[in-house]
């Protein structure tokens, strides 16, 4: 308790109370104590690099599939040791030698189901092994919530294309064994160079015909940057660009998606040249 009187602040401390901070203090204690040692079991787990915290693993992305898996396994069984003290989430991460930006994780929440970390862990270590080198796979939920990305070449060098990053990634999820309906709240996307693309329409391949589109469309001198959405009900291919588009132009990327039968009611294309400049509607209309 504190009192605030005319003079100095007196206060007046409650036994039980100081008792309780006490304990309070010995429980945190012994909770960090029980992550580090935690963290000391799970550097141990055969390939396991490093484990900056108990949850937090860092391994080789070059180590084959069924290593990887094994790793992970390895690493939830002395999580789960920990009993009500095990964290919330697990994060697997894999650096590359020279690379700056850590951008090849997994993370799960789901630690109570060995088979479905197996499950979720192969899929990740699968398209590693098909040399994608920025692959993420973010898993929500028990119900399949979740984002799976994988990023494919560097500006100037040849690597998958749209199509084909999205044919590895449906091909990881069915090599899985899941049913389909599993993975109906996932969402998949592709960054290739400059284009983008998200699928969250509830099925993980890309929508027919619209991969040539895209890549016809790209393929445009005059487009610098390209992301498409896929949505349950609305699709948006938002293009970028550095200078105002001719009347020309303009009929030019109509007919190649028109000829590409991608032009539906629901489908909305802009163009814009970046930044905070306004999005133009050459077909449907700007959200």
């Amino acid at each position: 308790m504190m009192r605030r009187t005319g003079g100095p602040i007196i206060v007046v401390l409650v036994p039980g109370l100081v008792l309780g901070l006490v304990g309070c203090a010995g429980a945190e204690e012994q909770q960090d104590r029980a992550a580090y040692d935690a963290m000391l079991e799970v550097e141990k787990v055969p390939g396991v690099i490093v484990a900056p915290y108990e949850d937090h693993v860092q391994i080789d992305p070059s180590a084959p599939e069924d290593e990887i898996v094994a790793t992970a396994l390895g690493v939830r069984e002395v999580l789960d040791g920990l009993g009500s003290d095990r964290p919330e989430e697990l994060t697997l991460v894999a650096v590359y030698p020279g690379d700056a930006v850590v951008a090849t994780e997994f993370t799960t929440p789901i630690l109570d189901d060995p088979d479905r970390l197996e499950r979720d862990v192969r899929i990740w270590a699968s398209l590693l092994d098909e040399g994608f080198t920025e692959v993420r796979f973010n898993v929500f939920d028990e119900t399949g919530d979740g984002v799976l990305n994988v990023h494919s070449g560097e500006p100037g060098e040849p690597g998958p294309s749209v199509s084909e990053s999205f044919d590895a990634m449906v091909g990881a999820l069915s090599a899985s064994g899941a049913d389909s309906a599993s993975f109906e709240a996932l969402q998949t996307e592709a960054l290739v160079d400059d284009t983008l693309v998200t699928n969250r329409s509830g099925r993980p391949a890309l929508p027919a015909d619209w991969a040539e589109a895209i890549e016809a469309v790209t393929d445009l001198a005059y487009i610098r940057k390209a992301a498409a959405g896929f949505e349950p009900d609305a699709t948006t291919l938002r293009l970028t660009g550095s200078s105002e588009l001719t009347p020309e132009q303009s009929a030019e990327i109509l007919a190649i998606l028109g000829g590409a039968g991608v032009l539906q009611p629901s489908v909305t294309v802009t163009y814009s040249l970046g930044g905070d400049t306004p999005a133009t509607a050459l077909y449907g209309s700007v959200q």
